[in-house]
This record gives structure tokens, sequence and C-alpha cells, in this order.
């Protein structure tokens, strides 16, 4: 098994924050973000707060790279994949491991076809409550990685390799028996909670306790399990149950990473939730009422703030 001695990090948001953090502890100063050079130097210069703690990270241009790292966690948001694909491929060679802890269910295979010859990992992240609001980030669960390889081999070299060092690092991870199952459930759970939280303004501690949100969640996320099965992937309907202990695990007053942007009046992730589940739902005939109502209510909270609307969103009505 490959032993990894370097990580960089693509995107310094509340994932990518946590996750760097967490690496130091097993690589030291081999851990860093890799950013356009515009967001390096802010990077460096930053002074970041991690649950009080004083932190801070060395970031680094394409340009500054000695050659390919071992490891390479993707950190941003869907939209923001085109963007980042230079940086992911000026970092990565034969050798490198990448791990992608977006949202939605299509970002692996974007890496393999940017990078075919390096190991793309499928992961996920849960059950963590990071909020970041300025340079400060705070959680009171970090969650955990459900991490696996595309052929669902759990003796893989890269997987073991990827995962010796996060668990080296403190970070706790799952190996499951099917990690494109696990994919679509995190895409369904977002599906519920991301979408509802940003569209009422409502916390953890709101979903938690809110039976008329809890109501919209779940049909949000039944639309979301019949279109995986059509799919091919074996999610249920006690899949959608089974959120719960998550959920109710997390602290009140987080946020999820929807209501983050819709506050910060940033652009969110409609378009890998509801907006991807719409495109399959019409793909195998499902009707999707409550998706095609939360993403009317998203794409309207955006434009509000001047976001435009993706082209043709008003066939999905």
């Amino acid at each position: 098994m490959k032993e990894m001695h370097s990580a960089v990090v693509i995107g310094a948001g509340a994932l990518g924050l946590m996750y760097a953090d967490r690496l130091k502890t097993a690589l030291g100063e081999n851990v860093f973000f890799l950013a356009r050079e515009d967001r390096a130097g802010k990077i460096s210069s930053a002074e970041y707060s991690i649950n009080g703690k004083p932190a801070s990270f060395s970031a680094f241009t394409p340009d500054g790279l000695e050659g390919p790292v071992d490891l390479l966690v993707l950190a941003v948001k869907n939209h923001h994949i085109d963007d980042i694909l230079p940086l992911v491929k000026a970092a990565s060679g034969p050798d490198t491991v990448l791990i992608s802890v977006l949202n939605g269910i299509e970002s692996e295979k974007r890496l393999e076809e940017a990078v075919p010859e390096s190991a793309v990992l499928y992961c996920i992240a849960v059950a963590m409550d990071a909020v970041k609001e300025g340079n400060a980030l705070t959680f009171t669960s970090p969650g955990r990685l459900v991490i696996g390889s595309k052929d669902n081999d759990k003796d893989n070299p890269s997987l073991k390799a990827a995962v010796k060092v996060l668990q080296a690092s403190g970070v706790t991870c799952e190996i499951p028996d099917d990690i494109h199952r696990s994919v679509y459930w995190k895409w369904m759970l977002n599906i519920g909670t991301n979408q509802v939280s940003a569209s009422i303004g409502g916390n953890y501690g709101v979903l938690q306790t809110s039976r008329e949100a809890q109501n919209v969640m779940n049909g949000a996320m039944m639309e979301a399990v019949k279109v995986a099965q059509a799919e091919g992937i074996d999610l249920r309907e006690e899949d959608v149950k089974g959120i719960y202990p998550i959920l109710n695990g997390l602290g009140r007053d987080g946020k999820t990473s929807m209501l983050q942007d819709v506050e910060a009046k940033r652009k969110t992730e409609v378009e890998a939730f509801s907006g991807k589940l719409i495109d399959l739902a019409e793909k195998h005939g499902i009707s999707v009422p409550v998706n095609r109502t939360l993403y009317q209510a998203l794409t309207s909270l955006e434009s509000r703030y001047g976001m435009s609307p993706p082209s043709g969103c008003t066939t999905l009505l």
C-alpha cells in the first residue's frame, strides 16, 4: 500500500477548512490549499478560527507545485467544478488519489473524465454541522466520510491508503458495501434537508421539530427514492426515515450549506439537487411535484439577489 506524504485541498469553505485542519495532524506542513492567484494570496494571509482555535494555512497556485500530490480533496460547490478542473489537472498524476466531498451525484464522473490516469474514489461527507462565517469555522459534529472505490473493492490500494491517512488525521471513515447507494442516499438527504431549510430559512432545530417542514422534506426525498430506483440504485422508503437519527444529532443552531448560501446571497446548489432530479424524472416519466415547487422557490430566491435563472427553467413549471 502506497504511503501518503502530501495532501492538497481545493476549496476553503467549511468542509475544506475542516479537512485541511484535520489532515495537518498527520501530514503537517505538507498540507496546503491550491487556488488561482487571486484566491491563493487571500488564503495564505488569512487568520482563521476553527472552533475558537487560531489556524493558518499555506496556499499555492499551480505554478508553485513541485509535482503531483498524493491526496487531493475537492471541497467546492458543484457549480464551481468547471472552474477548478485546471487546478485538479495541475495537481494530479498517476499516483494521485482524489476524493470529492461535493454534493450531488456527478462530481466523480467529471473527475474521472478530467484525470483518467488518477484514482478517483467515491465519497460522501455526512453528519457534520460545520458553519463558516467570515474566517471563523464552528461545528459540534465533524461527521464522517463514507468512501469507496468505483467497483466497491474494499481492498483497493488507493482506498486503503486514503483511509489510512484520513484516520491518522482523526477523520472517521466508513467503507460501505455499495458506495453508489451511499452517494444517492446523500443526494436524497440533501434534496430534503438542504432545499427545505433554504426555502423556509430554518436551521437544524427547525428541521428537527417542525412537522410541516418534515412533511415537505419527506415528500421531496420520496421523489428522490423513486428516481434513484429508476436509475438502478437500491434506495428504499425506509431510507427516508433513516435520516432523522442523523438530523437529530446535529446542533440545533447549525445550518445547512444551502441555507448559508441563501443568507450570504450566493448561488445555491439547487441545480445539482432538484434540478438534476427533475431531469432524471423526465427521462423516466416520473412525477416530482414537490421538487418542482422547491426548484422554483429556490431559483426565485436566487433571482431576488441577482443570480440569473438557468436557461430554460420555465419549462419545469
